[in-house]
């Protein structure tokens, strides 16, 4: 994982070459709950960050306890509320876990709008605005930044050719637009905790799941699963939250550092998650892999007709659903934004 390291040594340097000084930054000590333990979102880009770079970076005067939500017990999903009530100060929550709770957060990923991680950051950017401005009017949290997972593929126990062959099957899925979608194509979407998914799996709770194409290598969803599809399906942002009160409470100067490194952190997670895709997809089907021994798992080749069904999913069904979820007026911001830099419109 050697690129992995050469990403964190270039954003100290980054953080270093930062406009505010680390001398006129005050001792800030705080809690950051992070993503996945486990997965290298969590490893190589919050843990490092957080535990080494940006205490570098001020000389120590900026301190931060992390720790991934696994590993606190929480399912993930919470972590937003518990920021927005000031219970938490900082967390990288993933959006797609608030999505029954807050639409709006869903809005930078929707299933069969964005076809892979560049396409992600790009409507991640146009939205970043009106998220902002959302989130601090409506629940005190101050955005400072996304990151992504890699693109989000179906694992399955049993053999597929195409997206249509999951219908009649239970399919783990996280966020209500992949829920929308399996809906769409006749398959039946299940909640369940990422760390739950293999046990499901190997005892027929479930038939298939859909996670980042390493991520579900990390996890050992090659061990239950035998066929894996390529077709991204969405990708798994996260966002870079505080509560807004607290921001609000700390020192300019370590607010200012706190942003600058985070904003190069997050051209790091984008980075890291197009290779991961690739990465990923070799590690569970025998090919090369720097994160151990490769998996045997089949390839489903994306066809026409599947990337024909995943554009239908999302005109017919995704976007009208993510309309009656997020309302009007919040549609017609994703169309003003989202929608205007990837060429979609919710009617």
């Amino acid at each position: 994982m050697k690129h992995h390291l050469t990403a964190v040594s270039a954003l100290a340097l980054g953080l270093a070459a930062a406009p505010t000084l680390a001398q006129d930054i005050p001792a800030t000590e705080f809690n950051v709950v992070g993503s996945i333990g486990i997965l290298s979102m969590y490893q190589d880009m919050e843990q490092p960050f957080w535990s080494e770079t940006i205490v570098e970076a001020t000389d120590g005067a900026i301190t931060a306890n992390i720790r991934p939500f696994n590993e606190l017990g929480f399912d993930g999903g919470e972590l937003f509320s518990l920021v927005s009530n000031g219970t938490v100060q900082m967390a990288h929550q993933v959006l797609a876990y608030t999505s029954g709770s807050v639409p709006m957060n869903e809005a930078t990923d929707l299933v069969g709008v964005v076809a892979d991680v560049e396409a992600v950051h790009q409507a991640a950017m146009a939205f970043r605005d009106t998220h902002t401005a959302f989130l601090a009017e409506n629940h005190g949290i101050q955005l400072l930044g996304y990151g992504t997972y890699q693109s989000q593929v179906v694992y399955c126990r049993d053999e597929f050719t195409s997206l249509t062959d999951l219908e009649g099957r239970q399919v783990r899925a996280s966020g209500a637009s992949q829920q929308v979608f399996l809906e769409h194509i006749g398959a039946s979407p299940i909640g369940m905790a990422f760390g739950e998914v293999p046990t499901a799996m190997a005892n027929g709770t479930i038939d298939c799941a859909i996670t980042g194409a390493l991520s579900g290598y990390l996890a050992e969803w090659h061990q239950p699963a035998n066929y894996i599809s390529a077709i991204p399906i969405n990708h798994g942002v996260i966002a870079h939250i505080a509560n807004l009160d607290w921001w609000n409470s700390i020192d300019p100067a370590a607010q200012e550092a706190i942003s600058t490194g985070l904003a190069e952190l997050e051209t790091e997670m984008f980075t890291l998650a197009a290779t991961e895709t690739a990465d990923g997809l070799s590690c569970n089907t025998g090919g090369e892999c720097a994160y151990g021994d490769a998996a045997s798992m089949t390839l489903v080749p994306a066809s026409d007709a599947d990337m024909a069904l995943m554009a239908e999913a999302a005109t017919e069904a995704v976007l009208p659903a993510y309309r009656d979820r997020c309302g009007d007026e919040c549609a017609t911001a994703w169309n003003e934004t989202i929608g205007a830099a990837m060429g979609f419109e919710i009617q």
